[in-house]
């Protein structure tokens, strides 16, 4: 049996079919994936607090999602662009539902910060995105129009379109040199409202968009407070499913054998040898479904095993996270700060009692300028305001320049003007990759007197750039 599993979608069933897209859920055990970029299902939120009657942010005149949702939307089209393409090419069959599209801003996480002390400003810097972000196909435009009938004249999807009718509409069409032959069309058939794409092993398939979550096919129990789908609903979800795995069929043997009508299943029209094989499969399927979740469960820890490669080519965020991690496997304590008026990237604190405070900047082609200079000095004096604070902490700017370059072939590093303001005020200036090569060695071998030699040099070579000790 097919394993079928709708994100953003939701198909009437008893199963347990449905993944959000808010989420770092995986595809592994999935044969067929249904994909809609509709955000009203996920969580992200644009309100500045969880406080009732918060303020609703906007920028421009269009949504603008808060600091929190900003960070995870990030994570999760990056996990989306990435299992979505890779769902594909290893052989999946992944329909794309053509919802509506929406366009909207979120906080980068970066931030410009001018004045010191009481009169610091901090603006944060926001970017445009809009939902169909979380698509790994960037040869394929999306743009809005809005109608109620969809046409299509290829025999593969006549099923589909005739037991769907009514469910059926469009609120996007399509725009690429990709797209050969449509599959679906408006009347006039000037808009592309669906396509088949071969991509290596796997198909795209998009359709147009398609609601099954409608009021009629659900009912609430008031003792229990919930909703469950009404028979009819399942019904249909179950017709909607067959037609999934017709077409898929018809796609996976590349010919123009027409789907198999939902009839054709029932009882009376069986072969008692398919019936048996049948079970078979499904007896092979169990066993692959149990190999399939071990290795779910060893793709997280592979991807957690792996966030240190984020010092060698991240900014951001990522490469605050990972910058984080590398310093407790020095040994450091190290966290994010933001207390609603002063935001940093690290604090730090070493077992010999040392306090830091610490700044990351990636470049993609140009050397770590004076601009996060000034950021991380105006966090260190906004920091020693504070009652609590009796100690000016130490600087220390992570830089990870040419970013996208192989690092034995990066040339740049800090500006002069950087290393000049460095020396001035004892800042240490560390390259991302240097901190790589001396936490994965450390992490690898567990040389905890390698790692307190590396604070040592920290700590004495504040004002340079940072030389770790060699590795041997």
């Amino acid at each position: 049996m097919k394993e079928i599993k709708g994100i953003g979608f939701s198909i009437p069933s008893e199963n347990d079919d449905h993944l959000s897209i808010d989420s770092n859920s995986s595809l592994s055990e999935t044969d067929i994936a249904v994909f809609s970029p509709n955000l009203s299902t996920t969580s992200y939120s644009s309100y500045n607090s969880d406080v009732f009657n918060s303020n609703h942010e906007e920028y421009e005149g269009k949504k603008l999602y808060n600091k929190e949702s900003s960070a995870k939307m990030f994570e999760h089209i990056k996990h989306w662009k990435k299992e979505l393409m890779n769902f594909v090419v290893k052989g999946g069959t992944l329909f794309v539902v053509l919802c509506k599209k929406q366009d909207f801003f979120i906080y980068t996480g970066t931030k410009d910060i001018s004045g010191t002390g009481r009169n610091q400003k901090t603006t944060n810097h926001v970017a445009p995105l809009n939902n169909y972000e979380f698509l790994p196909f960037s040869k394929i435009e999306y743009h809005s129009a809005s109608g109620k009938n969809v046409y299509t004249e290829s025999s593969t999807y006549k099923n589909i379109i005739n037991q769907f009718k009514d469910f059926f509409s469009f609120e996007t069409y399509l725009v690429s040199e990709k797209i050969e032959k449509p599959t679906f069309t408006t009347k006039k058939k000037d808009r592309i409202l669906g396509a088949t794409l071969k991509v290596k092993e796997g198909h795209i398939v998009f359709l147009p968009n398609l609601n099954l979550d409608i009021p009629s096919f659900t009912r609430y129990e008031k003792e229990t407070d919930e909703e469950f789908w009404t028979k009819e609903a399942i019904t249909k979800g179950k017709i909607f499913v067959n037609c999934l795995v017709e077409i898929d069929k018809v796609l996976s043997k590349n010919n123009q054998k027409s789907p198999k009508p939902n009839w054709v299943d029932k009882k009376n029209y069986q072969i008692f040898e398919a019936v048996e094989t049948k079970k078979i499969i499904d007896k092979n399927q169990r066993e692959i479904e149990k190999r399939l979740k071990e290795n779910e469960n060893l793709s997280q820890v592979f991807d957690e095993q792996e966030k240190l490669k984020d010092l060698l080519f991240e900014t951001g965020k990522p490469l605050e996270e990972a910058v984080i991690l590398a310093l407790k496997i020095l040994g450091y304590k190290a966290e994010n700060y933001d207390d609603g008026e002063l935001e940093l990237d690290q604090i730090i604190v070493s077992p010999e009692g040392d306090r830091f405070i610490g700044e990351c900047e990636g470049k993609d082609n140009k050397d770590i300028d004076v601009s996060k200079f000034r950021q991380l000095l105006d966090g260190l004096n906004a920091d020693f305001e504070k009652e609590n604070v009796e100690e000016k902490a130490f600087g220390l700017l992570f830089g990870n320049p040419q970013r996208l370059i192989e690092p034995n072939k990066r040339k740049l590093d800090f500006t002069k003007k950087c290393k000049t303001g460095a020396k001035r005020e004892k800042i240490g200036l560390i390259n991302t990759v240097d901190l790589f090569l001396v936490s994965r060695y450390i992490k690898e071998s567990n040389d905890l007197t390698f790692a307190e030699l590396c604070r040592k040099e920290i700590k004495k070579q504040l004002g340079d750039l940072i030389k770790f000790p060699e590795i041997k």
